[in-house]
């Protein structure tokens, strides 16, 4: 056999159902979204749906009404990126204090 052909076989042994799921795994995952999206889905067989009409039936995305009603009346938000400034934390800083009007030292 030739070099090229023995290679193509040896990586043909090599390849397993792991290989597969790892390489393919967000194609078969495109295959379920879209399955999923479409509402064609049953189990143990795939159905071809029609081409969806512009304005005929419900949207999958559109937004639902919430199973409870709502009881908060105000939200505070924070979003703190690392820890709060210095100056937000109200601790009383003596070395602060000493170098006050003084230049910054050398590092």
């Amino acid at each position: 056999m030739s070099l090229p052909l023995e290679l193509r076989n040896e990586h043909a042994r090599h390849i397993t159902r792991r290989w597969f799921l790892r390489d393919c795994g967000v194609g078969l995952g495109k295959i379920a979204l879209a399955s999923l999206l479409a509402g064609t889905w049953r189990p143990g067989r795939a159905v071809a749906s029609p081409a969806p009409v512009a304005g005929v039936g419900p949207n999958p995305l559109a937004p639902r009404p919430p199973h409870f009603p709502g009881k908060a009346r105000h939200v505070i938000h924070l979003f703190m990126a690392g820890a709060p400034s210095q100056l937000d934390l109200f601790d009383y800083k003596p070395k602060l204090a000493e170098m006050e009007g003084k230049p910054l030292p050398p590092r």
